[in-house]
């Protein structure tokens, strides 16, 4: 189901200078923002327009660059039907992507996985997936983990949610026969409300269950959450937002009241268990609701963003702004503030993009850059880890050691590309790697994932 326009909330105000947005523009119309980012490396990135006028339309437009923002080119997905809206899309490459699409009213016959191999210009509906004869079908999301392996779920048909996988780049898609039964009749997901990382799908429901696949998407477990409602559907004012670090690992915010400034509220939770369980935390420092993200290649950085201004007659503008923490998210640095940021996405420490309103077709503004570098903080999980790198800077041999068992470790550069892997073992020979700042993967069993800095020399 159509999820809710993101909104903000900050705890405290502090002003940084060492991070921060640069804008770019979207060429998406005028008021149009910014929904779901997927960024395929520092050059290649797609994002597709939502209403930010409150006229309640549906635009049909995906934005892409090639060259790491520097320009964008919106296209209008052809061949659509008049009742579609966009609800997701995934990309594996400049030229490749997909995108699910649900029904804004009428006719089921707008759901559909959709594929475009050439950056967007045509787009070919793909077989098998919500077939409308199946009921009252409506996509929420889609993904790909490469050129074949993809997922897409929507909401229950008979009381079982909607999923389909397919392993030959959407030519075909399969029935999920793991996927679960809704709650009830109130339960459904939202478009776009999803995290992946690694094999690990997330998705939160209109009643506040998270809904887990470890495999793909093959099978499913659920659990709740303390969001009441991740959309505010069901219960009015309610939203959620996730984001997760590795497979146990993640933070979550809980909106209630947000009918109203007067009444909203917000609370940050923390997971080790792969969200069946949620601890409350105590943050310092500024943090906001509109949306979160963990930053790949770091310990445990996390970003969150504020977009909603409030009312006219109760104006918030500090619930607007961007911030970011590097221990998991017990405190909080801003980056900048009075700004709406809304969707957040990071590839690595250095990359990653914020969505904001767009000033026209021609305009410079609808999506902010990150210009910074967040691997820089000290992580409270660092000091407190077993993991041990040495010599650090290093020359060739790196000795790596951990009080659980390595099974292998990658070594990422700051662009985000994977430059060495090595399987179980207690040293790494770096001596063919340029001279420069890397990340270390280090893969324990069971999904974890811990990241440390290593400086080559």
């Amino acid at each position: 189901m159509k999820k809710l326009l993101l909104t903000g909330f900050v705890l405290a105000s502090m002003v940084s200078q060492a991070q921060s947005w640069l804008p770019q523009g979207t060429k998406f119309p005028l008021n149009s923002g910014v929904d779901e980012i997927d960024i395929v490396d520092a050059n290649t990135v797609w994002t597709f327009a939502y209403d930010g006028s409150g006229a309640g339309t549906y635009p049909k437009i995906v934005s892409r660059t090639t060259n790491g923002g520097t320009t964008w080119t919106a296209t209008t997905v052809s061949g659509l039907p008049s009742n579609a809206l966009i609800a997701d899309i995934s990309a594996i490459s400049a030229t490749t992507a997909y995108i699910a699409t649900a029904p804004s009213s009428g006719s089921t016959a707008a759901n559909g996985i959709w594929k475009t191999t050439d950056g967007g210009v045509t787009w070919t509906k793909q077989a098998n997936a919500y077939n409308p004869a199946a009921g009252a079908s409506f996509a929420n999301h889609v993904y790909f983990w490469d050129a074949n392996n993809g997922w897409t779920s929507g909401d229950p048909i008979s009381g079982k949610f909607e999923m389909y996988k397919t392993s030959n780049g959407g030519t075909s898609w399969t029935p999920v026969s793991g996927a679960l039964q809704a709650v009830n009749s109130n339960e459904f997901t939202y478009v776009g409300l999803k995290d992946v990382v690694g094999d690990n799908i997330w998705v939160g429901t209109s009643i506040g269950r998270i809904l887990r696949s470890t495999d793909r998407g093959n099978s499913w477990t659920g659990s709740y959450s303390p969001v009441l409602d991740f959309g505010g559907v069901i219960t009015s004012g309610s939203s959620g937002s996730f984001a997760f670090q590795d497979a146990n690992n993640g933070l979550l915010i809980s909106v209630d009241g947000a009918d109203s400034p007067a009444t909203t509220s917000a609370v940050l939770y923390h997971s080790t268990d792969g969200g069946m369980n949620w601890d409350p935390i105590n943050p310092t420092g500024p943090w906001y609701f509109g949306d979160i993200a963990y930053v790949p290649g770091t310990v445990s950085t996390y970003v969150s963003t504020g977009i909603n201004p409030g009312t006219q007659a109760d104006p918030r503008p500090e619930w607007l702004g961007s911030s970011y923490s590097t221990d998991g998210g017990l405190t909080w640095t801003a980056i900048d503030e009075g700004e709406q940021r809304g969707k957040v996405v990071f590839l690595n420490p250095t990359t990653g993009w914020a969505g904001q309103f767009s000033d026209g077709p021609t305009g410079i503004e609808g999506i902010m850059k990150f210009v910074g570098n967040l691997s820089l903080g000290t992580s409270d999980n660092a000091v407190k880890s077993s993991l041990k790198v040495y010599p650090n800077p290093a020359v060739d041999v790196v000795s790596v050691s951990s009080n659980k068992k390595i099974e292998n470790i990658t070594v990422i550069d700051m662009t985000g590309k994977k430059v060495q892997s090595f399987k179980a073992g207690n040293q790494i020979n770096v001596s063919s790697l340029p001279k420069g700042t890397y990340i270390l993967q280090v893969y324990y069993g069971e999904g974890a994932v811990e990241n440390t800095k290593l400086i080559k020399k």
